[in-house]
């Protein structure tokens, strides 16, 4: 049995759920490891990062389904060692221009929303550039909500 797999039946027995009733969506990593992944990581933990935000023309090139509401997924750190699972409480499809503070803050990264926009525009322009689309204000972002259910 995998840790994941361990981490999955510890979190089942606590909450009192079978195993054929719990809804799990995977593994996942927050900026796959290093420095990043481990902030990331510590504001998950410490209740500060409560929402993601990705480009929406990556989930149609790369054909993959968007997150929706209700998925829980295993966060794991950079050894593939589970630290907590989330839930998918909200996902909301946007302009990039359209994101407001309160939505930004919830990333827990940031002082102001500018200066989010500017840490954005370059990750998303950077995953734009190696997708081969545009990113500008117009371009819709994926605005995922999740809350920790499990430590």
């Amino acid at each position: 049995m995998t840790q994941a797999e361990q981490y999955w039946e510890a979190y089942l027995a606590s909450t009192n759920q079978k195993k054929d009733e719990a809804a799990f969506s995977g593994e996942l990593m927050f900026e796959d490891n290093g420095f990043t992944g481990l902030n990331q990581l510590a504001l998950i933990l410490g209740g500060q990062k409560t929402a993601v935000f990705s480009a929406f023309p990556a989930y149609e090139i790369n054909r993959e389904p968007l997150p929706v509401a209700g998925e829980v997924y295993i966060v794991e750190d950079g050894n593939g060692k589970p630290r907590c699972i989330i839930e998918v409480t909200d996902v909301n499809v946007i302009p990039f221009g359209d994101v407001s503070w309160e939505m930004a803050e919830c990333e827990g990264e940031d002082e102001n929303l500018e200066s989010w926009r500017q840490k954005q525009r370059e990750y998303m322009g950077d995953e734009a550039e190696l997708c081969g689309f545009d990113f500008n204000d117009s371009t819709k972002v994926v605005f995922e909500v999740f809350k920790v259910i499990y430590r």
